[in-house]
């Protein structure tokens, strides 16, 4: 699969890009939410991870934009703060949410998951 990563969090975008690769997807990141916007829009991605926190945009914010432009697009959210309030947004957005800390095994099946929908 084709995967794109957008977490202002360097260690973090590199942890889920490397961990994805490590199990067989083609993987681009980005630390900047607006490039990740850009990159979205020039190439297809079977799924696009956002964190939900970032500097300029949020990944709500990008989900929202690329869901009302292709709302076939296979989007899942990250954050530390998954409150009952991102939880409902999420649902509005129709895009899953990941709340961290999580385990590999929960985010690889969570790609998958998401990917085969």
């Amino acid at each position: 699969m084709k995967i794109l990563v957008v977490d202002d969090d360097k260690t973090f975008c590199e942890f889920l890009s490397e961990l994805l690769k490590e199990n067989g997807h083609d993987v681009d990141s980005t630390t900047h939410g607006r490039q990740g916007y850009k990159m979205s829009q020039r190439k297809f991605y079977d799924v696009l991870i956002f964190d939900v926190r970032m500097p300029c945009i949020l990944g709500t914010e990008l989900a929202a934009g690329l869901k009302e432009q292709s709302p076939a697009a296979k989007i899942i959210l990250i954050s530390a703060f998954a409150d009952d309030a991102l939880q409902n947004t999420a649902k509005r957005i129709g895009v899953p949410i990941l709340s961290k800390p999580f385990t590999a095994e929960q985010f690889l099946d969570l790609v998958t998951n998401t990917a085969s929908q």
